[in-house]
């Protein structure tokens, strides 16, 4: 059996699909076996071969292994902080003031679109690896601090030399239409932004909109998305974050993979996502972070039968953090979720929100053996100890990942 890699002695093993209610399969005392980066199979302990019919043999001594969390929503190549704007909200200024007011995206797309290609790389991949060291293998990034081709365009290259470098999935989303530039029309923006879909189609694997009062509307993302599902992009929606506008139902009837955001979404916009099968992307860090008090019908969701997915969103304005480990345990306590669900929605909801679900998030036979290795024998310990890093290490197609000791601010 050599090349077989042999994990044994695993208090607790976690599996995420959506055969099982609420979504994980916990085995005890077991082992895990990996083959070529993928899942071989999981044994129990008593089943293992001597250590010499394996090429490597690690003893897990008891500790949980959870499948990697996968964030599946990301604006993590960036340049520049927002902290002022963070004291402004905190005097009371709200999210769409600021950014009436030229702040917000904007202050961000300025010092994006002064950064060098080599700035944002060496920035963004810092930040990765740090997400990779609290539990993260597996990324969602999206354009949309450009706002004109060349930057966007450049986003999206430091997007795919990301995910050479670091040798872990990544899913690339064109986000031209995240705000209007200062000084441009809205509607010739986005027929702009239209008209350059076929430059992005080997930069992007989808495409995104920020449909919002004041930003881009109901109609907006209609024209973008017919467009954009003819040349075979994915599409994905920021639906319903500060108000209701519809845009979660468009989008799911147009086949969005995932609407995301979501606070402002109704009962008709959560059956439209049923019938279509689109994943409900939920952040709470956002909420956590702007000092929000509305939260999505995450349970009429649930009993509706729509999948949720977990993200940090990491962004420099309103969720500027790496760690999915907060962001479940966030979704426990803010939407009610039990560990189960939550655990589920940031590994087997986030894959299915970028359509790869089969490839990796559940720790399942022939999926990727993305998986983290917890300080721990219970995994509920990252609810319970909230505020605790419980990753002792993380594995990515079965091989252990150097963790960086530092923190990324930059």
């Amino acid at each position: 059996m050599s090349g077989i890699l042999c994990f044994r002695n695993i208090g607790q093993l976690v599996q995420a699909d959506a055969s099982t209610q609420p979504g994980i399969r916990l085995r005890k005392n077991c082992a895990l076996l990996v083959e070529e980066g993928r899942v071989l199979k999981i044994l129990k302990d008593s089943e293992i071969k001597s250590s010499k019919s394996y090429t490597k043999v690690v003893d897990c001594q008891g500790q949980a292994i959870v499948p990697g969390f996968v964030d599946c929503h990301t604006h993590l190549i960036y340049a520049g902080e927002r902290k002022d704007e963070m004291v402004d909200r905190m005097r009371g200024a709200t999210y769409m003031e600021i950014l009436d007011n030229g702040g917000g995206i904007l202050s961000t797309v300025k010092a994006t679109n002064r950064a060098t290609e080599k700035e944002l790389f060496d920035a963004a991949r810092k930040r990765m690896k740090r997400m990779m060291a609290l539990g993260t293998t597996a990324f969602e990034i999206k354009s949309g601090y450009g706002l004109n081709l060349n930057s966007e365009m450049k986003m999206l290259t430091v997007g795919k030399k990301l995910r050479t470098t670091l040798k872990v999935p990544v899913t690339l989303t064109y986000l031209g239409a995240h705000t209007v530039p200062t000084g441009k029309n809205q509607e010739e923006y986005l027929e702009a932004i239209i008209e350059s879909l076929p430059r992005f189609r080997d930069l992007a694997d989808g495409v995104d909109i920020f449909c919002e009062k004041g930003v881009f509307t109901v109609a907006d993302l209609r024209r973008l998305f017919l467009q954009a599902k003819l040349l075979g992009f994915d599409l994905r929606a920021h639906v319903d974050e500060f108000s209701h506008q519809g845009g979660c139902m468009e989008a799911a009837k147009l086949g969005a993979l995932s609407c995301d955001h979501l606070e402002y979404a109704t009962p008709n916009d959560i059956q439209a996502m049923r019938a279509t099968g689109t994943t409900a992307v939920l952040m709470p860090g956002v909420t956590l972070f702007l000092g929000g008090e509305k939260h999505p019908l995450v349970h009429s969701m649930l009993d509706a039968g729509v999948t949720l997915a977990l993200a940090t969103d990491c962004n420099p304005g309103s969720s500027p953090t790496y760690n999915m480990q907060t962001v479940l345990t966030l979704a426990a306590s803010m939407y009610r979720l039990t560990p189960e669900q939550a655990l589920a929605a940031g590994t087997y909801g986030s894959a299915k929100a970028l359509g790869a679900e089969k490839m990796y998030g559940g720790l399942l036979p022939k999926q990727r053996a993305d998986f983290n290795l917890l300080k721990t024998g219970d995994y509920r310990d990252m609810f319970y100890y909230f505020g605790e890093n419980f990753v002792d290490a993380t594995y990515v197609a079965g091989k252990k990942f150097k963790a960086p000791k530092e923190p990324a601010t930059a």
